[in-house]
Formats: structure tokens, sequence, C-alpha cells
């Protein structure tokens, strides 16, 4: 969803990496020196700071976490985009998000954005990653369980394996689009065929490229194609894939 369905440059992406830090520095209380070398570290190695955060053993909410990291993030900047809406709207296959962030920033977002409506699902941080008997019936932490060490996201292979369960896709006919060259490569891992967004440069693992989302109908005409009310094969690079798009 972020830097996917609205570009990189309105600044949400530095806001959120801001913000995470100031949650490292204010509520986990870790050396202001050490925070954005760990931070990037913990990222690289882990798929979201957060995640490593917790393999380190830090202890906090997840929704607390998801609220200051989130909750102020300048979402003036998104406006409604009715291009992208009519877009998606005129599209026939199932599409599904597929985030790490949590629910209400993907709601928050797609609101803004004026994208109500168009997707048939969301798969996000709460969908991956359920209450435990540890978290406790209503998101605590249960002291007498040994802490979570991690949970799902992107780029593990594992969080795509989920997502398609959970979303009952064949991978081989479907269409992951993603800005991420590493959730590209992972997604390819996975049997999807990949898209992605926000670069004109095919990356390791994309089966193209696209500047913006955009730009979709004009690369792949053929997920607009329909026969007699059945689903038909779209074409990426000579190879068959699917009627469902992941964004």
């Amino acid at each position: 969803i972020d830097d996917t369905l609205y570009p990189l440059s309105l600044g949400l992406n530095q806001a959120c990496r801001d913000n995470i830090q100031e949650y490292m520095l204010n509520k986990l209380h870790i050396e202001e020196s050490q925070i954005p070398k760990m931070c990037l570290d913990l990222y690289k190695e882990h798929g979201t700071t957060m995640a490593g955060l917790k393999v380190l053993g830090y202890d906090f909410d997840y929704d607390d976490f998801h609220a200051c990291v989130h909750g102020r993030l300048p979402y003036e900047k998104l406006k409604p985009d009715p291009v992208l809406r009519q877009l998606l709207l005129s599209l026939p296959q199932r599409k599904i998000i597929f985030t790490n962030s949590d629910k209400t920033h993907a709601a928050t977002v797609l609101k803004k954005l004026g994208l109500e409506g168009c997707f048939d699902a969301i798969i996000c941080f709460e969908t991956l990653n359920p209450p435990t008997e540890q978290d406790g019936i209503d998101g605590a932490s249960d002291d007498s369980a040994p802490p979570r060490r991690g949970y799902l996201c992107k780029p593990s292979l594992e969080s795509m394996e989920a997502v398609i369960d959970i979303a009952k896709l064949d991978a081989k006919r479907t269409v992951f689009f993603d800005d991420s060259a590493r959730n590209i490569a992972a997604g390819k891992v996975a049997g999807f065929h990949t898209v992605v967004v926000g670069s004109s440069a095919v990356v390791p693992g994309a089966d193209v490229a696209l500047e913006s989302i955009h730009n979709i109908k004009e690369a792949l005409p053929e997920l607009w194609m329909e026969t007699d009310g059945e689903h038909v094969e779209a074409v990426l690079r000579a190879a068959t894939v699917e009627t469902t798009v992941l964004a």
C-alpha cells in the first residue's frame, strides 16, 4: 500500500522512519546515537524495525507502537486519486492489499486516496499476527507466557505463504505489486508474477517495472480482458499469470 498506491515523493516513508526513531528514543530509551544505524540494521535483517526490536527482546505493545508511528503521519499529503480509483474499479480481477502496516493505517490511506471499496480484502499486521494466549484476550501481555520473539511480515517467505493460504491464491496465477526490491524478490520465490512500482528499472525478481501505479493499464492491458464473465490469463513477458492482484 505505502509508496505503491501513492508515490514515495510525498514523504510519508521518511516521516514514518522519523517516528520510529522517536519511539525508540522516548519509549524504549535506546541511546540516541545508536538509533539511526540500529533502526536500519533491524529493518534490513528482520523485515521491519519493529520485528527486529521484538527479536532483541524489547517489550512494548504493538498497538502503542502503531499509534505512535502511524498515528502522527502527515496524512494530509494524501489526496483523492480518481484516476487510480477508476483504474482499480474497472479492473475485473480480485484485488487484495498486502501490507506490513496495521489495519488503521491501511484504512486511513485508502480513505485519504479515495480508494475505499476498490479492494476485496486487506491482509495486514493483525491478519498475519492475530493475538495469542501469551498476548492475553485484550492484546495485553501475559507475564506467565514466554514473550513472542517475532511476527510475520514482508519480505519473509513465511508471510508470502501465509497470504497465499489466507486468500486461497494460486501463486502462479497471481500478480504481486510492490515498491520494495526485497519484497519483489521474495514474491518471486513464493511463485508470484511480480511488478515493481516506483521504478523504471526492472529489479531482480521483477517481471515488469512501473514508474507509477497509474501506468498499470498501459503495461498490463491483458488484466482488463474478460471472456463471457470468466477470467482470462494475462501475459507477463510470455508467462501466464493470473487474475488476482496483490497491491
